[in-house]
C-alpha cells in the first residue's frame, strides 16, 4: 500500500485565535482612534514568508498603526497571547499519529510558532514528522510553490496526501495540485473526511 501523508493547517484548525483581542491590545497604544489594520497586511505577508525579521515586522506595526511607548516585548505579548487549543482536533491527531505520517502546513511567523511550540513541545514532537512553516519556506498558502515544496519533500503522489485547512482559497489551490484537500469546518467533519481518505481513529 502506498504511504499516505496527513497534513493539518495550524490556525483555526489545531489552535483557534482571537484577532479582535490582538487589535484591542494594539489600539490601547495607538495615537489614532481608528487605526487602519489593513495597513499592516503587506508586512504581515512578508513576515509569514520569512522575508523580514520579527523586529522589522514590529517596526512596521508601530509605524503603520501609530503606536506610542510600545516595546518589542509588549508587542510580542499581545501578538502571541491570542491562541486557544482546539482540544477535539488535538485528540484526533494524537489518536492517528502512531499509525500515520502526520505533518503540518501553516502560514505562520517566527514569534507565533515559537510561542506555540514552546507551550506544546511534547505534542509537536510526538505527533508531527514534519513541520512545513511558511516563514521557513519563502512562500505561503495559497501560492502554488508551497504545495509543490510539500509534495516534493514527501516524495509521494499528491493524491496520497490529505490536507485540511479552514481557508477555501488554500483548499482550492491544493486541489489544483492534485492533493486531496478538505475544508475544515469542525472536528466531526474532520473525522468523516479522514475516514473517506481511509484513515480510521
Amino acid at each position: 500500500m502506498k504511504e499516505k501523508v496527513i497534513i493539518f493547517d495550524l490556525g483555526k484548525v489545531i489552535f483557534d485565535y482571537d484577532i479582535d483581542k490582538m487589535a484591542r491590545g494594539f489600539l490601547a497604544y495607538s495615537k489614532e482612534e481608528k487605526p487602519d489594520f489593513t495597513s499592516i497586511y503587506p508586512a504581515t505577508f512578508l513576515y509569514e514568508k520569512g522575508q523580514i525579521s520579527s523586529k522589522e515586522y514590529y517596526n512596521e506595526v508601530v509605524k503603520n498603526l501609530s503606536l506610542e511607548n510600545f516595546s518589542f516585548e509588549e508587542f510580542s505579548e499581545i501578538w502571541n497571547e491570542i491562541f486557544t487549543v482546539n482540544e477535539d482536533v488535538v485528540k484526533i491527531i494524537k489518536e492517528i499519529s502512531n499509525k500515520n505520517n502526520i505533518a503540518l502546513l501553516s502560514n505562520t511567523n517566527e514569534l507565533h510558532f515559537e510561542y506555540l511550540y514552546n507551550l506544546n513541545k511534547d505534542f509537536f514532537d510526538k505527533c508531527f514528522k514534519k513541520l512545513h512553516l511558511s516563514y521557513k519556506m519563502d512562500t505561503r498558502k495559497p501560492e502554488k510553490e508551497i504545495y509543490k515544496k510539500v509534495i516534493d519533500f514527501h516524495n509521494v503522489s499528491p493524491e496520497n496526501i490529505f490536507f485540511t485547512d479552514d481557508v477555501s482559497a488554500n483548499i482550492e489551490m491544493a486541489k489544483e495540485q492534485g492533493i486531496n484537500a478538505f475544508l475544515f469546518e469542525g472536528a466531526d467533519k474532520l473525522k468523516k473526511d479522514l475516514q473517506s481518505f481511509g484513515i480510521e481513529q
